[in-house]
C-alpha cells in the first residue's frame, strides 16, 4: 500500500496500490508525520543558514568587483595626469 508520484514536463501523476481509502489514510498519516518532524525543522534551519552564507559570499564578490573597477579607474586617471 502506498502512494507514488511521477513528475514530468506535463505535470504530476499520482498512483497507488490497494484500496483508495487505505492509501488516503496512509498519505494523511505520512503528511502529519512529515509536517511535524524535527527533520523538517532542521532542514529549514540548514536551508536558511546556507542561503545566508551564500548571499554573504556573493555580496563579497560584488564588493570586490566594485572596488577593483573603481581602483583601476583611479589608477588610470593618475597615470594619465603624470604623462
Amino acid at each position: 500500500m502506498g502512494m507514488r508520484v511521477k513528475r514530468n514536463k506535463n505535470g504530476v501523476v499520482f498512483s497507488f496500490t490497494g484500496e483508495l481509502q487505505d492509501a488516503l489514510e496512509a498519505a494523511r498519516k505520512e503528511l502529519d508525520k512529515k509536517v511535524q518532524s524535527q527533520e523538517r525543522v532542521f532542514l529549514q534551519w540548514q536551508f536558511e543558514k546556507a542561503k545566508k552564507a551564500r548571499d554573504t559570499y556573493e555580496k563579497r564578490i560584488e564588493d570586490l568587483q566594485g572596488f577593483i573597477r573603481l581602483a583601476e579607474k583611479e589608477l588610470a586617471g593618475k597615470e594619465g595626469k603624470s604623462e
